[in-house]
């Protein structure tokens, strides 16, 4: 059976500790300079009418009579719209002009699957189930990526977004990222593959020890305090590897737990205020070592909520939601839709007579992100973006 290169590198995760490994250097690795995309993936629909909340349309408070906002609880971000309280630990980077909301944002399919939604998005695809790498992998692809940890999913699985051609890596985290055993036995472990008949299997060999080298090398101690659970700890780590400087490009993490079909106001304030404290604990993080000036956070969510609450005091699966990007260099300071028009809440209003309209396509989002922030070519966004007409003229300005 041919060697799946990919599956052997995800897999040395798995590996889990014993000694520290060397570092070993490589004359081409470029560091400290290059733009670093940490991409933030909401599973299970978060609803973007609790996260940002339209403080100016009536017909909120009216949809909503049990699950809302109260009015005057909303933090205020303009005239119109206000982040939920729960969310407070952003409002520093909104106040600094390092935050920025995208409303009504999301995908041009109306598939209200968590798995189909949740697939086209990773795949940069809607409604398209031929399309098989994902985005962030054809991402790599273009920059050419040297290394397998150019691209890092943390967390128990590798995403569909990093899945591809490109080799990339899947770790749990990175105290566990280093190889089980004693020094005579990974000399014998890399004797073994050294002396394959196989170049592909020597090859991947080879790879996976620089990988565990590279990694395992990489600092985690900071003076930063990030909130417990797994997206404190994800951040966490992406802020290492950040730090490090060893040419890590592209970073995916996750946050779980916005599938709020029942008692909403009471789910979302139990997992909304982790998120936030997490990437404000990011930015503090590489804002003391410079770095932050080149990250942007850009978090998604594969669909929004009904507009509606529904009998359980909770949503049920809709349409537009909101997208967001933080970072040193964004345009932040702002809530953008299409237009700057909202599309409203009204009966003739919603999608399908129940959602928040979408009015930005979330391709728009990732070809403005991919361009202006890790500077890839319009041309190459064609691949990256199969069956889009990538245009500038839609991007939200999420950068200046």
């Amino acid at each position: 059976m041919p060697l799946d290169r990919r599956r052997f590198l995800q897999g040395t995760g798995a590996l889990a500790t014993a000694f520290a490994l060397p570092w070993l250097p490589r004359s081409a690795r470029a560091a400290g300079v290059e733009p670093v995309l940490v991409v933030l993936y909401q599973r299970g629909a978060a609803d973007g009418l609790s996260v940002v909340v339209p403080a100016g349309d009536p017909d909120y408070y009216a949809l909503r009579p049990d699950i809302q906002v109260p009015p005057g609880d909303e933090l205020p971000l303009d005239g119109f719209y206000g982040l939920h309280p729960a969310l407070a630990s952003l409002m520093p980077l909104f106040a600094d002009d390092e935050l920025a909301f995208v409303h009504a944002a999301g995908s041009p399919d109306g598939s209200r699957s968590h798995f189909d939604a949740q697939d086209y998005m990773e795949r940069a695809a809607p409604g398209d189930p031929g399309v098989g790498e994902g985005w962030l992998n054809r991402t790599l692809a273009s920059l050419g990526a040297p290394d397998v940890w150019t691209g890092v999913s943390l967390g128990p699985a590798s995403v569909l977004a990093l899945s591809g051609d490109e080799a990339t890596l899947a770790i749990p985290n990175l105290a566990d990222f280093a190889l089980q055993g004693s020094a005579d036995q990974r000399a014998t472990l890399e004797t073994m593959y050294g002396a394959t008949a196989m170049p592909e299997l020597a090859a991947a060999g080879a790879t996976a020890f620089e990988a565990l080298d590279v990694l395992g090398a990489v600092p985690t101690d900071t003076a930063v305090v990030y909130p417990p659970g797994p997206i404190g700890a994800a951040l966490a780590d992406a802020a290492a590897l950040v730090r490090a400087d060893i040419g890590v490009r592209v970073i995916a993490v996750d946050s779980g737990g916005w599938d709020h079909h029942e008692g909403e106001v009471e789910e979302f304030a139990g997992v909304a205020p982790g998120l936030a404290g997490a990437i404000a604990a990011f930015r503090d993080d590489l804002t003391g070592t410079g770095d932050w000036a080149r990250t942007c956070v850009l978090g998604m969510t594969e669909f929004g909520r009904t507009a509606a609450q529904n009998g359980s005091l909770g949503t049920d699966h809709g349409h537009g939601s909101v997208m967001f990007a933080a970072g040193g260099a964004v345009a932040g300071g702002r809530v953008v839709t299409k237009d700057d028009l909202w599309p409203g809440l009204a009966p003739g209003d919603l999608y399908e007579g129940r959602d928040l309209a979408v009015t930005t396509d979330f391709r728009d989002v990732f070809a403005e992100v991919l361009h202006r922030h890790l500077g890839v070519s319009l041309a190459s966004l064609g691949p990256i973006l199969p069956g889009h007409g990538v245009s500038t003229a839609n991007f939200p300005d999420l950068f200046v």
